[in-house]
């Protein structure tokens, strides 16, 4: 029986021209599976190898079990706008390339009630383009139709993973004492916001409810000179205490997938935390080594190649799988070449 609430949605979906996500079968792990991970912990680069591999590492079953909330990209109206394009290419402009997810994080699959993100996100000044959408689903999110080049608005509903945008965000006047700003307005009256300039500092979030739901948001800013950086994704599971894994999407700076990573972390006999992840792009070619340290819901390491030298450096957040499915746990980051001269790490 379909629910009034459910009908108010389904009607405004048609209005615009346009549930739950299921949880993957349990896998709390195994005494085995936790002992490999922790002898892998104490070889160097966890014992990852660098050779190519098949696309996807020739699992791609264990990316779908993973549930890794999928993207899409966005045709947005306004990237033709005269005065978006003008915010774009003035001389002294600021790129922005911005992540907001939204949703429980962790998620806990015991919860039966959907959390309403129904909002706008805003700039206070400049223009906005929207790139992708994460997580998005046909009967219950959507995005407005959009007029104003300062603001997109949206319906998404989250039970219990996460939904997203991928924003590029002109500033044409940086110097200004004024910080670019970006607001999250729920229909509800729930405010977060946060300075680009906190933002491009590291994953500013905000908790919604005593349900772990929260809004999360990341920036990078485009640096001079080119050079390759961009986002990543994933879970962030827990095996056993102390030791887990790590599976996940790399996208580049517009959030377009350019490959994938998987990889474990956990306490070494040392003490010391670390996590380590091997980087394949979509063809299955060996891009590179993640490894660095973890803890307080933080993480941040180095980028290697083959020459074992530092091609770049990532950091992020992560909420760790407490028990529960496969789909628990998650992890959000940015990656950047050393090139790009960025502080990625807080």
């Amino acid at each position: 029986m379909t629910t009034p609430r459910l009908m108010t949605r389904m009607t405004y979906l048609t209005a615009l021209a346009l549930a739950a996500c299921t949880g993957a079968t349990p896998d709390d792990g195994t005494a085995e599976e936790a002992d490999e991970i922790g002898s892998a912990l104490e070889e160097v680069n966890a014992g990852l190898d660098m050779t190519d591999e098949a696309p996807m590492f020739g699992a791609p079953e264990a990316f779908s079990e993973a549930a890794i909330e999928p993207d899409s990209a966005v045709d947005d109206a306004m990237a033709s706008d005269p005065e978006v394009s003008a915010a774009l290419a003035a001389p002294d402009a600021a790129l922005f390339n911005v992540a907001v997810l939204w949703g429980q994080m962790p998620p806990d699959f015991q919860n039966r009630n959907g959390h309403e993100w129904d909002g706008t996100i805003s700039i206070n000044r400049g223009a906005m383009i929207v790139r992708r959408r994460v997580g998005f689903e046909e009967r219950t999110d959507a995005l407005a139709p959009r007029s104003d080049r300062l603001s997109v608005s949206f319906i998404s509903m989250t039970l219990p993973h996460i939904d997203g945008l991928i924003l590029t965000v002109a500033d044409p006047d940086p110097a200004s004492a004024d910080p670019l700003t970006l607001t999250y307005t729920a229909r509800s009256g729930q405010v977060f916001s946060a300075t680009m300039a906190e933002l491009v500092d590291g994953p500013q979030s905000q908790a919604v409810d005593n349900s772990g739901n929260r809004i999360l948001a990341a920036a990078l800013r485009e640096p001079l000179d080119p050079c390759a950086h961009g986002t990543l994704r994933g879970r962030w599971h827990r095996v056993a205490d102390g030791r887990g894994r790590l599976i996940g999407v790399v996208s580049d700076a517009e959030g377009e997938p350019v490959g994938h990573v998987r990889g474990v972390y956990g306490r070494r006999s040392t003490g010391e935390q670390v996590f380590f992840g091997k980087y394949i792009d979509r063809d299955g070619r060996f891009r590179g080594l993640f490894g660095g340290t973890y803890g307080d819901g933080e993480f941040a390491g180095r980028w290697m190649v083959r020459d074992d030298a530092d091609h770049g450096h990532l950091a992020g957040a992560y909420r760790e799988t407490i028990d529960g499915p496969e789909t628990g746990g998650l992890f959000v980051g940015r990656w950047a070449e050393t090139s790009c001269n960025m502080r990625l790490e807080r």
